[in-house]
């Protein structure tokens, strides 16, 4: 029993390590939050909302609820796992497993949100930015605690800032 104990706890901690590389820890998302999020940016029915480091999927559960469809991004297996168990009435609502950073975003996307650690901000408004010129399309972005230092907040909620990705010509 021990060991199954001790595997168990020893995966969790390896897990919690890994995604913690690769952008931010788990933090649960609280309900002010949410309500901050849906205040900074109110989602239309035509809204494809995506959430970079999904978690439990909160955000997603309640975005799905007032748009189109909610996209999550999770890297933790059990936050992946509890999301996809959590999310599985909602038809709306898609969660991939694996590194954000070698996925793409779905084509259609209108609203992007974050809570990533600040270090990897410089590397997401790079991939958002070549997304929009890719795909013609604006993008909104959410970001929770953390600026692009280069780009101008269109709107404060709280820690929350509201950035817009607009289609360079270059």
């Amino acid at each position: 029993m021990f060991e199954i104990v001790f595997w168990v706890v020893g995966l969790l901690i390896i897990s919690i390590g890994f995604v913690t590389f690769f952008g931010a820890p788990y933090v649960p998302t609280m309900k002010k939050q949410v309500i901050d999020i849906m205040k900074i940016y109110p989602l239309k029915k035509s809204d494809i909302f995506v959430d970079v480091g999904s978690g439990d999927g909160v955000v997603l559960r309640a975005a799905a609820l007032k748009c189109a469809r909610a996209v999550g991004f999770e890297l933790g297996p059990w936050q992946w796992m509890v999301s996809k168990i959590l999310s599985r009435k909602q038809k709306n609502v898609a969660i991939y497993f694996g590194n954000f950073w070698h996925k793409e975003l779905p084509a259609d996307t209108t609203v992007v949100y974050t809570f990533l650690n600040g270090r990897y901000m410089k590397k997401l408004e790079k991939k958002l930015q070549n997304h929009v010129n890719k795909h013609g399309k604006t993008v909104s972005f959410i970001t929770y605690g953390f600026k692009i230092e280069a780009r101008k907040v269109q709107k404060t909620e709280g820690p929350m800032f509201l950035y817009k990705f607009i289609p360079s010509s270059t």
